[in-house]
């Protein structure tokens, strides 16, 4: 008879979980008011509405407001001017958990350190690149001419799905979202406890599309917006 599972009421899950929020709150503190950089590409909700806003690998945000149950973000420096310059009086505000803060989110100088780190074991892989194409690469944006590897390396866990070309053989195409499939797939379950979602999860990932990228010969010949879609302010 296989033993039956251990289940824990929520206030003891809490109670579990509470040191390590707490340690998480306490590493972070001295960086309330500093401008920070994202490490790990992560999502955050924007105050109030809640709206989820995709942060990409070097996106700079300032840590407004940290306590034991959220973290307060703004936009960074040069994100709060161009906002200015379009008419927006005011920022919005990101709201992320302490613990995204201890594990996504780096101080300028070690945002700097982990960037010139990943750059240069780039380089050491693939001596052909130039830094600024390595430097692509660590912050996740692909490029026309790179070879499938080096795709990988920057998209891959961000792609949703890989289809062949019809008619163009030894083509592939890759669909690339802003998070992975394995998170699209909670926020689509999520999505159906409140009630509203696409019928299947296919239908739901084919509006979370990037981008569209095609691959012919080991080598990414185009890189082009999904159907229907502009071009964003970075890549396609």
């Amino acid at each position: 008879m296989r033993p039956a599972a251990l289940r824990l009421p929520a206030f003891a899950v809490v109670l579990l979980l509470a040191p390590a929020v707490a340690a998480a709150v306490s590493r972070s503190r001295d960086l309330v008011g500093q401008v920070l950089y994202v490490l790990n590409p992560t999502t955050v909700r924007t105050r109030g509405g809640g709206l989820g806003v995709d942060l990409p690998r070097g996106q700079s945000v300032v840590l407004v407001e940290l306590s034991t149950d959220r973290a307060l973000l703004a936009p960074g420096p040069s994100d709060a001017s161009l906002l200015r310059a379009y008419g927006v009086r005011k920022p919005p505000r990101y709201v992320a958990t302490p613990s995204q803060i201890a594990a996504d989110y780096l101080p300028r100088p070690a945002w700097e350190k982990a960037r010139e780190t990943g750059v240069r074991r780039l380089g050491e892989r693939w001596p052909d690149l130039t830094p600024d194409q390595a430097l692509r690469i660590f912050l996740g944006q692909p490029f026309v001419g790179m070879t499938e590897a080096q795709a990988e390396e920057a998209v891959g866990p961000l792609v949703l799905s890989r289809e062949p070309v019809p008619g163009d053989a030894g083509a592939v195409r890759w669909k690339v979202g802003r998070l992975p499939r394995s998170s699209e797939l909670r926020l689509y379950n999520e999505s159906r406890e409140r009630g509203r979602r696409p019928a299947t999860f296919d239908d739901y990932l084919s509006t979370c599309v990037r981008a569209v990228v095609t691959l012919r010969g080991g080598v990414v010949a185009a890189i082009e917006a999904p159907e229907g879609q502009t071009s964003g302010l970075n890549w396609p």
